[in-house]
């Protein structure tokens, strides 16, 4: 299943993604894995959707920071990925805000700076954008081993 959510603003809030909370598939953890990516390019999040659903994962998409929040606060998540630049909030921010609600929930951090950006040390993971997707399926798979790890070993 992708679900794909446009830009929503608070007077808008619910239109569309309150459906998608109230999916019996996204009540309960999904066998798939259910993936967040947040990006406000919107050809890089479609792009990134693709390759994601074809790997086998549920993919929850927002364009802003608000949307993913939102969609990470009311849904089943098992990893997020976002963009590092949002138009409506760093990406730092947007980390401390979901690993506040949320501690064992892998952060995969992108960005199109060459080099890790500030902020980018509260991630779980910081990779740059442009990698090939073997290479960019490779790193979720270790975040998601990581967390399944993590659950059988809590420290």
């Amino acid at each position: 299943m992708i679900v794909t959510v446009p830009h929503i603003s608070a007077r808008e809030r619910g239109d569309g993604l309150l459906r998608s909370s109230e999916d019996p598939a996204m009540q309960s953890p999904n066998p798939r894995p259910v993936l967040l990516c947040i990006d406000d390019n919107a050809d890089e999040l479609k792009l990134r959707n693709l390759i994601l659903a074809n790997a086998g994962y549920t993919v929850l998409t927002a364009r802003t920071g608000e949307a993913g929040l939102y969609l990470f606060t009311h849904n089943h998540v098992d990893l997020v990925i976002s963009d590092h630049v949002l138009q409506d909030v760093p990406g730092a921010q947007l980390i401390d805000e979901m690993k506040r609600l949320k501690p064992d929930v892998p952060f995969l951090m992108l960005s199109g700076l060459p080099d890790a950006p500030d902020g980018a040390e509260r991630a779980d993971m910081f990779v740059t954008k442009g990698m090939s997707p073997p290479d960019f399926l490779a790193a979720i798979q270790k975040l998601l081993k990581g967390k399944a790890i993590g659950a059988r070993h809590p420290s």
